[in-house]
């Protein structure tokens, strides 16, 4: 990254450049520089300690303008991972839920040089997951609500269509609800759930043939709909 950015921190691994004095910045990044521990911790993988440079502007405007100079076709986005482009790079701009657009592209960068090679819809659901800046992760600001009136209509998200979703195509707000609830799941319905999730992810890290998730997760579910509704469900209480 160039000299020209006027506050420049680093925290852990995180390269910080901001337009954005970095005193704003500072408690939230107190709660960024954890993540590396909280993802290695919860999901029993290897987190790289490679630097991730983290950009912090100071306008939506400021955040469209510099990365249409870097990527000209990309969507307008509140934040973005831009990957393979050297060191992981990540774009912002300050506002009040900053840390949550942060650690949220962080997730994807750190799992990025990590070498962990998750499909599309479980690195979005990891990504909403850890996104959290909460003890709490379930207590998901949007999601948690969301997923409780899901389940009173008898309705559960559907793992096998997601795995099925063309990677090519964009995910809509229910596939991102959908997969953080099935990451949640998965990591808290049962110790037997998070070692065969955790087990997955070795497996994509290690590039050994991981197979579906919903494929591993069958012998430690006795039904998925059962399971699923009544793991949210005494989330309620």
């Amino acid at each position: 990254m160039t000299s020209r950015w006027p506050y420049r921190e680093r925290v852990g691994q995180f390269h910080v450049h901001s337009t954005v004095p970095i005193a704003k910045l500072e408690m939230h990044l107190l709660y960024l520089s954890t993540l590396p521990k909280e993802l290695s911790s919860s999901l029993a993988i290897s987190i790289s300690e490679q630097p991730i440079h983290l950009v912090v502007l100071d306008s939506r405007e400021s955040l469209d303008n510099y990365v249409n100079r870097l990527l000209p076709d990309a969507p307008s986005r509140r934040a973005l991972y831009i990957r393979h482009r050297g060191p992981g790079l990540v774009l912002t701009y300050f506002n009040p839920g900053w840390v949550t657009d942060a650690r949220h592209e962080c997730t994807h960068a750190l799992l990025d040089a990590s070498g962990v090679k998750v499909p599309q819809w479980l690195d979005e659901g990891l990504a909403e997951y850890f996104e959290t800046a909460s003890t709490n992760p379930l207590k998901h600001v949007t999601h948690g609500v969301a997923v409780q009136s899901q389940i009173r209509y008898g309705q559960v998200a559907d793992i096998q269509q997601l795995e099925h979703t063309d990677s090519n195509t964009a995910l809509s707000a229910k596939d991102y609800r959908d997969a953080w609830s099935i990451t949640a799941f998965a990591l808290n319905s049962s110790e037997q759930t998070k070692s065969i999730f955790q087990k997955y992810l070795q497996d994509l890290q290690s590039e050994r043939a991981a197979g579906l998730l919903s494929h591993r997760l069958q012998p430690s579910v006795h039904s998925w709909r059962e399971d699923f509704t009544q793991f949210f469900r005494r989330q309620s209480h």
